[in-house]
């Protein structure tokens, strides 16, 4: 586990005063738009804006750049742009993706440019949702998934139900987590209150995913806090990775409060303080 992708911020490459919200801002990473929220138009005047970031921005701060999708000739000039001028993001975020073949041209240029972006897709459409098995296994630097409801519900012409949406969520996670891959939640679209947030990120941890993306500054902390374990989680993580490696075990089964427990419950406790790891060390760069 290498990536702490807790909270993803999402922010117009337009905004004003773009650098100082990056450097502000508590998300794990911060997610700069060149596609839905950049009108047709204004496209370039966007990419223009990252090129106006200090260039030490781009290696000092876990940065993501969504652009538009590789199936429109924006999506490929904002490839080059960012070719052409050597901004490397941490994170690639390629939107719609529908075929492997679209991140297989990716994965060639990266080849050919030395560069060394991780890469997240996001399922939004139904021929995405459709054929996800086919885009994760033919995908050689596909890091992880992100799943957008906005546009699938969009596309179905009807909002999604709770019971819906949890569906896709669960055949995305599954899809995604069955290769190895992160899973990164829709974002939630409701800023009154916290509630809902909750329920959804609840719910989405439960289903495996490690991060959602935030469409307000507002939701960071709570998306951080619930994706991290809690002191409760780290303590039962401690106590059977202790039980289980007794050397007076007879078998490789052990019971911790009436629950019984196995290698399964390792591997997953050893995941649990492994994120940990990467959490304190994301708190103590902050702190310097």
């Amino acid at each position: 586990m290498d990536m702490l992708v807790r909270s993803w911020l999402c922010i117009p490459a337009l905004k004003e005063g773009l650098e100082e919200k990056v450097i502000q801002s508590t998300a794990d990473i911060v997610l700069l738009d060149l596609e839905d929220s950049i009108p047709l138009n204004s496209k370039q005047v966007a990419r223009e804006k990252l090129l106006a970031l200090n260039h030490s921005i781009w290696s000092d701060y876990d940065l993501a750049v969504r652009v538009n999708a590789l199936s429109r000739p924006e999506g490929v000039r904002d490839l080059v742009f960012l070719m052409d001028n050597n901004i490397v993001p941490k994170y690639l975020v390629i939107p719609k993706v529908e075929s492997a073949g679209e991140l297989r041209i990716l994965s060639e240029l990266q080849s050919v440019t030395g560069a060394r972006t991780k890469i997240f897709g996001i399922v939004e459409t139904l021929k995405g949702l459709r054929g996800i098995d086919a885009v994760i296994n033919d995908s050689v630097n596909l890091c992880g998934l992100i799943l957008g409801s906005a546009d699938l519900s969009s596309e179905i012409s009807f909002r999604l139900s709770t019971s819906a949406l949890m569906q896709i969520k669960c055949e995305v996670a599954l899809a995604a987590l069955s290769v190895g891959l992160k899973v990164i939640d829709t974002p939630c679209f409701n800023l009154i209150g916290d509630k809902l947030l909750r329920e959804e990120v609840e719910a989405a941890k439960a289903l495996g995913y490690s991060g959602k993306i935030a469409v307000h500054p507002s939701q960071i902390s709570m998306i951080n806090r619930l994706f991290s374990p809690s002191e409760t989680e780290l303590e039962k993580a401690r106590a059977i990775i202790a039980s289980l490696g007794s050397p007076d075990l007879p078998m490789a089964i052990a019971s911790i409060d009436g629950e019984m427990i196995g290698p399964p419950f390792e591997v997953h406790a050893r995941k649990m303080l492994a994120l940990q790891e990467l959490v304190v060390s994301k708190n103590n760069k902050r702190a310097l």
